[in-house]
């Protein structure tokens, strides 16, 4: 090979090279030869096309290796290239030859370090990619989650998320079989002893992962209630109180003491506390788990035969009858949509406090600000009176304390912004007014909020089964009333 610089040219084993600085030349080499070390890429995706190029164009732009103290060539970059070459039956490949005085630690950790700054310039660099990457650097060659991010450019944070999934085999494998995000596989790894968890949320990934943050956070409040009534069965234990099933609506034998006395001369509205019965044959208690809370209920067993009297009985307190089993299904259907609503809650506000941060507003939004201004000016000025709570989170901005709050610090930002980001603080101040006011009483009795769903969905949040409810979707006929 024939060089218009002042080179010298020489001879290797490999092949033909040329010398162009010091511990840097180039040669044809044949791919078989090379040392293939472990990638960034956890596969090396050798469509047909690829090989098919390969084989009739050969490989255009040369691949970097480093020659070893034993004369073996690493590759250092073009891995995929390579291992084409091979499939393609090329003979030589164009490559650069460097060396390096590193130890073998370092230069492994460079090499990984390389590989992502050159793979994180194509489209297919993926997350599973960089969690692997990531996973070398920690475990096989000891960089710290700072070294990381400052050798990578990567936030340390982001680094700290990754690590977390390359430590978890279960959250790493599933990454790397589906090609889940890196936010989709640290909540995998959240749930790694739950494997029934891991295969649903796997699922809502794979198939509809708009709906993926809505049902991750189900299984967060599921798996707290489940930790609350847990700890609340071993505070009864611990008691040496016996656990019991909740009884039916119209159980005639087991009644909650709040709704007992303790003897039936007792004064009426006397309370029967749990202190006082303990003593009891039927002293017993069970664990009502809502969608608000996990309480112990105690109760007496046979409340009759141990003497207690009725609280209210004597009082005329009217007692009604056994609920039907369509009153039954429906109350049911209200716990769950009320558990769903609040879970939904927690991935809207954390939607919406990200929106916040754009610095233009989307199509839309001057309708949006303009309605709110002519229909829910009650609400806006109910807001303000709070001190924009909400909007203040969302924006960053300083938050208000003192009895009378003035907006001053949101009127500061808006002094100060263009005005895009200017209307899109007004847009986000008429949202969080609207969000203030819902609560689990929005998906029984929507008003305004369906229009205020309407708008954030068609913004780029995904509703959840609950709030397409309260959006609308479902008749209201077919709603549960309050």
């Amino acid at each position: 090979m024939t060089s218009t610089t002042n080179t010298e040219n020489t001879t290797t084993r490999e092949g033909a090279a040329q010398v162009l600085a010091e511990g840097v030349e180039f040669a044809h080499l044949d791919p078989r030869t090379l040392i293939v070390g472990a990638n960034v890429r956890t596969d090396a995706d050798l469509s047909g096309e690829f090989i098919g190029s390969i084989r009739q164009h050969g490989v255009i732009q040369a691949i970097r290796v480093r020659r070893e103290a034993d004369g073996s060539l690493t590759v250092l970059e073009g891995q995929r290239r390579t291992l084409a070459a091979i499939e393609a039956g090329r003979a030589t490949i164009p490559a650069q030859i460097v060396t390096s005085d590193d130890d073998e630690k370092a230069r492994e950790a460079r090499r990984i370090i390389e590989q992502l700054a050159e793979n994180d310039h194509r489209a297919d660099m993926r997350d599973t990619h960089r969690t692997e990457a990531f996973r070398q650097l920690s475990l096989e060659f000891g960089l710290t989650a700072g070294q990381i991010a400052k050798r990578t450019g990567t936030k340390k944070d982001q680094v700290a998320v990754t690590l977390k999934v390359a430590e978890s085999k279960v959250a790493a494998a599933v990454q790397a079989k589906y090609d889940l995000t890196l936010d989709q596989a640290a909540v995998l790894a959240e749930f790694a002893d739950a494997p029934e968890t891991v295969k649903a949320l796997t699922a809502v990934a794979v198939k509809e992962p708009g709906r993926f943050a809505h049902e991750a956070q189900r299984a967060r409040d599921d798996r707290e209630r489940a930790e609350q009534v847990a700890a609340a069965r071993e505070a009864l234990a611990a008691e040496g109180v016996t656990e019991v099933e909740a009884p039916s609506y119209d159980d005639k034998k087991v009644r909650s003491l709040s709704e007992l006395r303790p003897s039936t001369e007792a004064d009426h509205g006397t309370d029967l506390t749990p202190e006082a019965h303990a003593e009891c044959p039927g002293h017993a208690a069970y664990i009502r788990s809502s969608w608000s809370s996990v309480t112990v209920v105690y109760v007496c067993t046979n409340w009759r035969t141990h003497g207690h009297g009725d609280k209210y009985a004597a009082m005329g307190t009217p007692k009604s009858g056994p609920m039907t089993d369509e009153q039954k299904a429906e109350r049911r259907t209200v716990i769950e949509n009320n558990k769903a609503w609040k879970s939904a809650e927690v991935v809207r506000r954390e939607w919406l406090a990200e929106f916040a941060k754009r610095k233009t507003a989307p199509k839309g939004a001057a309708e949006y600000v303009a309605l709110a201004i002519a229909a829910d000016s009650f609400i806006l000025r109910r807001a303000g009176e709070k001190g924009h709570a909400l909007a203040t989170e969302w924006l960053g901005a300083k938050a208000e304390t003192g009895y009378y709050a003035t907006g001053q610090h949101i009127a500061a930002m808006i002094a100060k912004a263009t005005p895009s980001r200017a209307q899109h603080i007004a847009l986000v101040l008429a949202l969080a007014a609207r969000e203030g006011e819902t609560g689990t009483h929005t998906w029984r009795n929507p008003g305004h909020e369906r229009d205020y769903l309407t708008a954030l969905e068609s913004w780029g949040y995904t509703l959840s089964d609950v709030e397409q409810i309260a959006r609308g979707v479902q008749d209201d006929a077919e709603r549960p009333s309050k």
